[in-house]
């Protein structure tokens, strides 16, 4: 592989492509492990994803449109052309894309729960949006080194040389600028095994939660990302876009948790915040409307029922099938070490699987 081939390479592009991917298939898995349909995430990243890319691409140009410094868009130009030759979209706006993924979340919601469809196999607005920020944040990790191939997103020029060097720093003609993208990655990558934490973890809260925790962490993050980066600045009345939208994303992080916390209270319901899944139950405000209390079809079929679990007289913990009311069929082990089966009468004492199999979900 030649040099030129090298540097001619689009390796933002790929970073942003494999972020994405990244996203959807960590969202897959864990949403069929929070009781979600894999499906649900597939269409919902059908919807989401095109919105975030449109929405990346608007609040971009709109606001380097509005910035006395910044470029007078025409129509050609924001949909990629120059001189009538596709040139990409150079100009892509994180929280635009993050505002466009919120609105496809609503639109899917809306989508998803057409009256045709059971109960079960709804999908709230706050569900959708717990397992897609999660997961997004994952994708921004990997698509922040696309600034790294682009020579962009720095701040001040670093005058230690004990901290000249890649990724902390980068050159840029000829000087060496710290690397504001490099922070903002290894910030979201530690934020992203929170929120996975707080969405698999044994530990649950309300549907919205995790999403409320993301605004709160890249928020805050972005927030002192933007107030030392020093090109490509949107500017909106002196102040910087990213910082006045980051200030928002905490706010609505804040008044989410809030709310539900004088909710609570209100309606004399226990706060649904890091509990553990043992002791959940309808005391809990909105625990009945979370897919732990009712996962969808394709999630709880996969549950066996009339499946329990028996001890034998050496005790060893065997499978117990119940077939019918009559009898159970037993899984024992022979004296010479093999499996075999035997039919019983249905009074031997069994240690239901709702017991042993508690936390099916997490």
């Amino acid at each position: 592989m030649n040099s030129a081939f090298i540097s001619s390479f689009n390796w933002y592009g790929l970073l942003m492509a494999t972020g994405i991917v990244a996203g959807v298939v960590g969202a897959y898995f864990a949403a069929k492990r929070h009781g979600l349909e894999g499906d649900a995430v597939i269409d919902m990243i059908l919807i989401c994803l095109p919105l975030a890319i449109i929405g990346a691409r608007i609040y971009h140009v709109v606001f380097d449109s509005i910035d006395p410094n910044g470029h007078k868009w025409t129509f050609a130009e924001f949909c990629g052309f120059s001189d009538g030759d596709f040139v990409g979209l150079a100009g892509l706006a994180i929280y635009g894309g993050l505002i466009g993924a919120i609105a496809g979340a609503g639109i899917f919601h809306l989508v998803k729960n057409r009256k045709s469809l059971p109960v079960e196999k709804h999908v709230s607005f706050w569900q959708i949006m717990d397992v897609g920020f999660t997961f997004i944040m994952l994708g921004q990790v990997i698509a922040r080194w696309g600034n790294f191939t682009n020579g962009e997103c720095y701040g001040e020029v670093i005058t230690n040389p004990a901290f000249q060097w890649a990724p902390i720093g980068m050159l840029v003609d000829g000087e060496w600028r710290t690397s504001i993208w490099f922070y903002e990655s290894l910030w979201n990558f530690f934020g992203f095994f929170v929120l996975l934490y707080l969405y698999l973890g044994k530990r649950k809260s309300f549907d919205g939660f995790v999403f409320a925790v993301y605004s709160l962490i890249y928020g805050i993050g972005r927030t002192w990302i933007e107030s030392i980066r020093v090109n490509d600045v949107l500017m909106l009345g002196g102040m910087r876009v990213s910082v006045f939208v980051s200030v928002l994303f905490i706010i609505a992080g804040v008044a989410i948790i809030l709310t539900h916390v004088i909710r609570a209270k209100k309606l004399g319901k226990k706060i649904f915040i890091f509990v553990d899944q043992k002791k959940l139950n309808s005391d809990y405000l909105d625990y009945d409307k979370t897919k732990l209390a009712h996962p969808m079809p394709d999630i709880k079929g996969k549950k066996k029922k009339n499946q329990d679990i028996v001890v034998d007289n050496n005790g060893v913990a065997v499978k117990l099938d119940t077939d019918n009311d009559d009898g159970q069929t037993v899984l024992t082990t022979a004296d010479d070490g093999t499996a075999a089966t035997t039919e019983q009468p249905k009074k031997n004492t069994a240690v239901d699987t709702e017991e042993v199999y508690e936390d099916k979900w997490d």
